[in-house]
């Protein structure tokens, strides 16, 4: 009986050494295993929790790509405040693909701001920029663009079935090169403004660039004198010669038929407004874009002005639509701050189709360049954006020249 009891012993000691060798081989292996694809599988799992998230954001918004594309634009917003607040090119690097931001070389580098942000600010600029919003605009990957001009001048004829056909006049192009500069903004911040996580940052470069950018551009679309800026409609050449004669480039304005003023007591001021508009083609005068620009000073008098006979009534009509501007004559009137007063010899009135008579060429985006070193304890923010701009088709915009 001991025997019997002393081999059954040895038998389960074996069969233990055995068992204990095993998991030693495999806690071996498995270690092996982790530590050479441990790298492999953070990675993987870092990027499922990335699109756990984005699939997360989806279902919460319904967006499908959108949402993805919303997700990729939070994280380049994310990196342009950290780069902004502390000056790290490599994570913003780091995103590039979805950000589409690039590098602009030096130590610190300049970035393209992210879309989203971007977008807000053009945005916000059509708001405050009423030229902005009725102009052609383009966006060029060039500082060398050109607009090509039908000036028109071709022929042409009837003839029957076997009537010889002449050859006929070919109609001339214009070149336009609009002018282009860097608008530019150079806000200061300090080292303790940045670090604090209540003070939106994001929201300082919507407002204080929109608003610096808005009101740049206005003018320089306006009284530019194309010298590393837009060329302003103010600044062209004028004529009174209709568009048959006049020479291609220059702007016809029409007198309001008294000195100094927009009209007298025999109401000719009001038949300078409609002449105004009927030297407007009647091509030119339908579709997007089409009204009158003038400050508000001038917007005064006109809301003021009648016509003339028994039954007297106001030129001036008031929407009575939110976000739909007031009309004069049928047409929408843009208030502009930087076209002139009513004054002898003075254009204070504008009209005609400004999608075909105004171009705004935008070169790439906005982009910020971090400066930590100029001003101790301050970080400045060089933010940049190239535009250009000038009158394209002379035939579809005219002046009102207060004039006898």
């Amino acid at each position: 009986m001991t025997k019997h009891l002393s081999t059954r012993g040895l038998i389960v000691a074996h069969a233990n050494a055995n068992s204990a060798g095993m998991l030693n081989a495999l806690n071996s292996a498995f270690g092996e295993f982790k530590q050479k694809h441990g790298g492999d599988i953070s990675s993987l799992q870092i990027e499922m929790d990335r699109i756990n998230a984005d699939i997360a954001a989806m279902r919460l918004g319904g967006g499908g790509e959108d949402r993805v594309s919303n997700a990729d634009n939070r994280r380049a917003q994310a990196a342009l405040v950290e780069f902004m607040r502390h000056g790290r090119p490599d994570a913003m690097q780091a995103i590039t693909p979805m950000a589409e931001m690039k590098t602009d070389g030096g130590p610190e580098g300049g970035f393209t701001v992210p879309k989203e942000i971007d977008q807000t600010i053009q945005d916000q600029m059509l708001e405050i920029s009423p030229i902005r919003g009725l102009a052609s605009v383009v966006t060029t990957g060039t500082s060398d663009y050109h607009k090509l001009v039908n000036k028109r001048g071709g022929a042409s004829g009837w003839a029957g079935e076997r009537d010889p056909r002449t050859e006929t006049d070919t109609p001339s192009l214009g070149d336009i090169k609009p002018p282009m500069g860097e608008l530019w903004a150079y806000p200061s911040l300090t080292n303790w403004m940045m670090d604090d996580s209540q003070f939106n940052l994001e929201m300082f470069i919507r407002d204080n660039v929109t608003d610096e950018f808005a009101l740049q551009e206005s003018t320089a679309f306006v009284t530019g004198d194309g010298n590393n800026k837009p060329l302003g409609i103010m600044s062209v050449d004028t004529s009174e010669t209709g568009d048959d004669n006049r020479a291609f480039g220059t702007l016809q304005f029409v007198k309001t038929g008294v000195a100094a003023a927009l009209s007298d007591a025999t109401h000719n001021g009001v038949d300078a407004l409609i002449d105004l508009v009927h030297s407007v083609k009647p091509s030119y005068r339908a579709g997007p874009g089409v009204g009158w620009l003038m400050n508000s000073t001038t917007a005064s008098l006109l809301r003021k002005m009648k016509t003339l006979g028994d039954t007297e009534h106001y030129l001036w009509q008031s929407s009575t639509i939110e976000g739909r501007p007031d009309s004069l004559l049928g047409y929408p009137v843009f208030e502009c701050e930087d076209m002139p007063d009513v004054g002898g010899n003075a254009f204070p009135i504008a009209f005609g189709n400004w999608r075909k008579g105004y171009l705004i060429v935008d070169r790439i985006g906005t982009k910020v360049v971090r400066d930590p070193y100029t001003k101790p304890g301050w970080i400045r923010l060089y933010i940049s954006k190239r535009v250009g701009g000038a009158p394209t088709d002379t035939k579809a915009i005219k002046l009102l020249k207060v004039a006898a």
